[in-house]
């Protein structure tokens, strides 16, 4: 099988650990196969030129950020190899098959994929594959979802052999090549605006401590990580095994390999003590996931934060030495003008060194698209075009009629990145905090000029 991870944007190119996961299952039960990575590899079409005439299957995964990029590599594939059978896996195809077969692909893996692509290899019959939909010649059949993967210890770690780890380098990192890893899978809340349980179905599945070490020294010591970031959805929901990890990590500090959480962390979870911990075991910079200051908003949207808690665990983190992010949301079905405009002075009286502001995106699948389509008005004619437009250049989504239309909200979008960053004492100690190398600076530059004076992302 090839599998093959569609280009993405500046900033949020990163090979896929998912894919990677599902290959090495293959390649450990014998299987040949190939991964081509668009957002490194500028011949890519070359090596699908070489890999095609070996393969039967052509695996493409695709979320709500990256689907109008795979929709595109996809018409290529289907005019060039009509031959490739084309399965297509991620959030996105998950909850949207119906609307994908059989035009832009003949199957698509529901949920986690290790076992169902195995299956499909190993010459099952598709009518006998659970996770799976395919198209069988008349019509879109449906085996249901499968049983999540209870042993994740047992899961071979992904085949970063296959990819070229020196190329995997980000800007806005300390050290590099960068490569991610994830200690558990899911989370337990049901949080309105995630597609987190898409695939993992609101649940929490933990891999053993020794195996969480035994992938963090492949990637260290193997494939030369300088830095690794925590994929987690919930690193420190359980103290005690993060404070696990933490000692696990300080026997190793002798590599100097810099630790990062981008996905964001529970913003009420934490104090001195703990990140102490964590700034010992090599974390320099958490993203915390505050989201709104308005504890009504925050129970509408699941979230089981307590709003009065966070300042406490900003100001410990910091003092700990952690540089800290946090991410705030614009444009939820229950706000208005007035409340963002408050939702922004809040993030301003944090101790946070900088913040992202998101213009919120329905991701299919979640109870906040459900809100959205009822009672909202969407702004783009299909969802694969929503985050590429919306997020990554500044533009709403959808509107909110009666609450806040479109202009209202890239407004407030466009005030929070002024309002956060005009201040020189922030500007200058994110400063010090972020920049390592000329390079850092200059990319903390151009960052600064594109979101605060042209209001987009890239």
């Amino acid at each position: 099988m090839i599998f093959f991870n569609p280009d993405c944007y500046e900033g949020y190119r990163f090979p896929s650990m998912g894919m990677l996961s599902i290959a090495a299952t293959l390649e450990s039960r014998g299987r040949k196969v190939e991964y081509i990575d668009a957002n490194y590899a500028k011949d890519w079409a070359e090596q699908l030129d070489r890999a095609a005439r070996d393969h039967e299957w052509f695996g493409i995964t695709a979320n709500t950020l990256s689907i109008g990029p795979a929709i595109r590599v996809i018409e290529y594939v289907r005019k060039k190899y009509p031959s490739l059978k084309i399965i297509m896996g991620g959030p996105y195809p998950t909850v949207k098959y119906e609307e994908l077969i059989p035009e832009w692909a003949d199957a698509v893996a529901i949920g986690e994929a290790e076992e169902t692509v195995s299956e499909i290899e190993d010459g099952k019959p598709l009518r006998e594959i659970a996770g799976l939909a395919f198209f069988d010649g008349s019509g879109i059949v449906s085996n249901g979802r499968r049983p999540l993967i209870e042993d994740l210890s047992a899961l071979p770690f992904p085949a970063w052999h296959l990819g070229d780890v020196d190329k995997y380098r980000l800007e806005h990192t300390k050290r590099n090549p960068v490569l991610p890893m994830m200690t558990s899978r899911g989370c337990p809340y049901n949080c309105i605006f995630c597609a987190s349980d898409i695939i993992f179905q609101n649940r929490i599945r933990y891999k053993k401590i020794d195996t969480v070490m035994a992938e963090f020294d492949e990637l260290t010591l193997k494939h030369g990580a300088r830095e690794v970031h925590f994929w987690d959805d919930n690193f420190t929901l359980k103290r005690a095994r993060a404070e696990e990890i933490c000692e696990n990590l300080i026997k190793r500090r002798d590599r100097k390999v810099s630790i990062m959480i981008p996905s964001g962390i529970k913003p009420d979870i934490g104090d001195y003590e703990f990140f102490k911990l964590m700034r010992r075991a090599g974390f320099y910079a958490l993203c915390i996931a505050v989201e709104t200051g308005d504890q009504e908003i925050m129970t509408k949207l699941g979230k089981k934060v307590d709003v009065s808690k966070v300042r406490g665990a900003i100001s410990a983190a910091r003092r700990a030495g952690i540089l800290m992010n946090g991410f705030f949301m614009l444009g939820l079905p229950f706000d208005t003008e007035e409340s963002m405009r408050r939702n922004i002075e809040h993030a301003r009286s944090l101790p946070l060194h900088q913040a992202m502001f998101f213009i919120v995106i329905p991701f299919p699948g979640t109870d906040l698209h459900d809100i959205a389509v009822k009672e909202g008005r969407f702004l783009f004619h299909n969802d694969r075009n929503m985050y590429e437009q919306g997020f990554f250049l500044g533009r709403a989504a959808y509107e909110m009629p009666g609450k806040f239309d479109a202009a209202t909200l890239e407004k407030m979008f466009r005030l929070a990145n002024r309002r956060f960053f005009y201040r020189p004492l922030t500007l200058l100690t994110l400063a010090f905090r972020r920049i390592h190398s000329p390079a850092h600076l200059l990319y903390l530059i151009r960052k600064f000029f594109r979101v605060v004076f042209r209001g987009r992302q890239f």
